[in-house]
């Protein structure tokens, strides 16, 4: 039955998302130039389960399914086997020397590149004969959107506490969103860096600031945004965060009987926030078009409460056209000293060890120039010598 076929279907891809996950936070893959495959191919095989997860409630039965979901099912296999092949050789410490071999780097870069061009085929096919129509999402009610509660970001796979030379940092972005004045319109700060930089942590250590700004700020909420998104789950989640989940389950109860509209969350949250000091970050921005929606749908332009909103990306342009230059806090890469400390931290040693080892500085000066001041590089090969 397809039913059956898709439920297997949808076991393996949960499996292959797991390694997918892993291997893309391997920051090693970017030393063989395949991070970004990995990435797209994790991100893929987040979507497949949407539609899988979708066939499953409306119990769908369709030839062309089944065909498709035995597909991505053999895909799954090919993944899952690849990726847990490469992570075996990230770690062991000789693909430290072995990285540099350019035989290596075009065997695996060929092999995951390769898998990248058979997802996007699957994908497409998928979207060519329709196999799943964009009304049956009518019919799976308050699920929660799979896609925007997946965060395809590094930082979630590594403890942030561990991260060092952000200290300077977040009382510069603090400093930039000037809490302490209580009054004007919201201020939109956008912080900038390259993936793997920290961003996200950055951001959540400014906003689990208790005396900087939970004391500071009536509501919070912190929204991932990446580069697809719900409107009306943001809109809920938004509602949640801010307000509690009783106040979002009153203003449903409110629409019981109606298809909720977007403009039915919105402009019930922008009544609410009218009032109050709201501080909201929201994560991974890709597009002006995303932001331009957002401010003007969520946000009262009326709110003189001395709000704050923070805004994480990688696209220096976006960011300059959507707040003034003064308001971008560009976030830097870890000085050598800065990046040495964090190394040394993860695999649990000390200045002192490494003093009387020779071989051991060359390497650890070789996996820091390597890393490019990366933090969440640093942590995770690091993690491997450990």
């Amino acid at each position: 039955m397809a039913e059956t076929v898709v439920s297997m279907a949808r076991s393996m891809v949960r499996g292959a998302i797991r390694v997918a996950a892993s291997a893309a936070a391997a920051e090693v893959g970017l030393l063989v130039g395949v991070r970004k495959d990995i990435w797209f191919i994790k991100d893929e095989l987040e979507t497949m389960e949407a539609f899988l997860e979708v066939a499953e409630s409306i119990n769908k039965k369709d030839v062309l399914l089944k065909v498709w979901a035995k597909q991505v099912r053999d895909l799954s296999y090919n993944i899952e086997d690849c990726l847990s092949d490469f992570m075996v050789h990230v770690g062991s410490q000789s693909l430290l020397r072995r990285l540099m071999k350019l035989k290596d780097r075009h065997r695996i870069a060929i092999q995951i590149r390769d898998l990248k061009t058979r997802v996007e085929e699957v994908s497409i096919r998928n979207t060519r004969y329709n196999l799943i129509k964009a009304a049956a999402s009518n019919t799976i009610g308050d699920m929660d959107s799979h896609m925007e509660d997946v965060r395809n970001h590094s930082a979630s796979n590594i403890d942030e506490a561990e991260l060092v030379g952000f200290s300077k940092p977040k009382k510069e972005l603090i400093k930039l969103m000037d809490v302490k004045t209580e009054d004007g319109t919201a201020k939109v700060v956008f912080v900038v860096g390259m993936g793997g930089l920290g961003k996200t942590t950055l951001a959540r250590k400014a906003f689990e600031s208790k005396e900087d700004i939970v004391n500071k700020f009536s509501c919070r909420a912190w929204i991932t945004v990446s580069q697809t998104f719900s409107k009306i789950e943001m809109l809920k989640d938004m509602i949640m965060q801010l307000f509690g989940n009783e106040e979002l389950k009153k203003r449903l109860k409110e629409l019981e009987g109606k298809t909720v509209q977007v403009d039915d969350l919105a402009s019930y949250l922008r009544e609410m926030l009218q009032e109050k000091r709201y501080f909201i970050v929201l994560d991974d921005l890709w597009t002006t078009d995303a932001w331009g929606w957002i401010k003007d749908i969520a946000f009262p332009a009326t709110n003189i409460k001395g709000s704050r909103i923070i805004v994480t990306t990688r696209d220096i342009g976006l960011a300059q056209q959507c707040t003034s230059k003064s308001l971008i806090y560009h976030l830097k890469h870890l000085q050598i000293d800065q990046a040495t400390n964090l190394l040394l931290k993860k695999i649990g040693k000390t200045h002192t060890e490494t003093e009387s080892d020779e071989r051991m500085r060359n390497v650890i000066s070789k996996i820091v120039n390597k890393c490019g001041g990366l933090p969440l590089a640093i942590l995770t090969i690091g993690g491997l010598l450990a």
